[in-house]
């Protein structure tokens, strides 16, 4: 009787052009889309210029330093501070007139360099003109070192190394976990919330739910039945994310496909993913149906979801910081947080499969005590039926 009541479940969610729209064709344009987003914005390696409004009284030869660096584009100004006021350069920049002559003097110049903190552009090229600077001011030593015959290694009593843990590249590998977590745990939770919200709080605006309950069908196989269709397309949407993920990095992408780099590990890396979406999705839905019995009509259940729908994006922010060498058994165990921390674990190519099997033993449990919680509600009429 439940799968009766699943097969019917199923065949009204799908006739619904709403509920294909959202459960799967969505998913996929924004997978894709967000694939292109992140290969031209993130790991764009055109150079973009920036202008630099460099004072007229600035040494001629400070000035072509700045004009060997391709990433700023240099504005000669008399009134350097007024142009990045008005928005037409993102950084302002003075050298003492005669700089070069009072270096050659053994005198201190100074350059000035100013630029909007809130702006991104600004920041970095400050940050640029500070490294070139620092550059040229290491070159001046070495010079006045050997002119005072003074062995440089003499004020270089050691050196300092700074490499990466992981080999390859870093910077593809972080944006791609780091988008991975939303693009698949969305798709999970907003592919059963439509069926979630029409199947308890849609009926019950309808007046359909009292007819339903009144059949000789068992209320245990009613819910489950509905539970099932939930999870089902909650299952569909995550799994059609992690396919047109996996397809549009490798079909799409450059700097994506080389950095996930699955072509030895693609059946574990997508038999574990496919395993957490499906306990996720069970889990997801048991929590909709709570919600979704609470509410007397869509609106309401909507009103409800949408706000615990955000939370569950907590983790996600609280993981960001946290690398996959540091993940622990609690981030397994943890409802939310688990699949946060399996996706980012796959995503750089750890597989364990004791963080696999804690992450199914705790979602069972959860699962198990959320669907007895919601199996409580549905048996009792104030939930099913409503205010009405």
């Amino acid at each position: 009787m439940t799968w009766h009541v699943f097969v019917k479940e199923m065949k009204d969610s799908l006739r619904d052009r709403k509920t294909i729209m959202l459960s799967v064709l969505l998913p996929i344009l924004f997978n894709i889309g967000l694939l292109f987003f992140m290969e031209n914005f993130f790991l764009n390696d055109d150079i973009e210029q920036v202008k630099i409004a460099v004072d007229t009284g600035s040494d001629k030869e400070v000035v072509s330093w700045l004009k060997e660096v391709d990433e700023l584009e240099i504005v000669i100004s008399e009134e350097p501070l007024k142009m990045v006021e008005n928005g037409e350069a993102v950084a302002a920049f003075s050298a003492d007139p005669d700089f070069m002559s009072k270096m050659a003097n053994n005198e201190t110049p100074s350059v000035t360099i100013q630029a909007d903190p809130v702006s991104t552009k600004g920041g970095s090229a400050q940050d640029t003109i500070m490294a070139l600077l620092t550059t040229k001011k290491q070159e001046f030593i070495q010079q006045r070192l050997v002119e005072h015959q003074i062995d440089p290694m003499q004020i270089e009593p050691f050196q300092i190394n700074s490499k990466s843990v992981s080999e390859g590249d870093d910077m593809s590998l972080y944006v791609i976990s780091m988008f991975a977590q939303l693009i698949i745990v969305i798709a999970v939770l907003m592919g059963g919330l439509p069926a979630a919200n029409d199947l308890f709080a849609g009926e019950k605006e309808r007046n359909t739910m009292e007819a339903l309950i009144m059949t000789p069908v068992n209320r245990l196989h009613i819910i489950i039945g509905k539970w099932l269709t939930i999870a089902s397309l909650s299952m569909i949407s995550g799994i059609f994310s992690v396919i047109t993920f996996i397809a549009g990095v490798h079909l799409f992408t450059k700097h994506l496909a080389d950095a996930l780099n699955l072509d030895q590990n693609l059946g574990f890396f997508t038999i574990s993913l496919v395993v957490g979406i499906i306990f996720f999705a069970l889990l997801v839905s048991s929590l909709q149906m709570m919600i979704s019995l609470m509410a007397n009509n869509l609106k309401e259940a909507q009103n409800y979801i949408s706000p615990i729908t955000t939370l569950a994006m907590v983790p996600y922010f609280f993981l960001i910081g946290v690398s996959a060498n540091e993940l622990s058994t609690t981030h397994f165990i943890i409802p939310f947080v688990n699949i946060y921390a399996l996706i980012k674990q796959l995503i750089y190519g750890i597989y364990d499969v004791s963080s696999i099997l804690l992450v199914v033993g705790s979602s069972t449990i959860f699962i198990a005590i959320s669907f007895l919680v919601a199996y409580m509600m549905f048996m009792k009429s104030k939930w099913v039926l409503g205010k009405g």
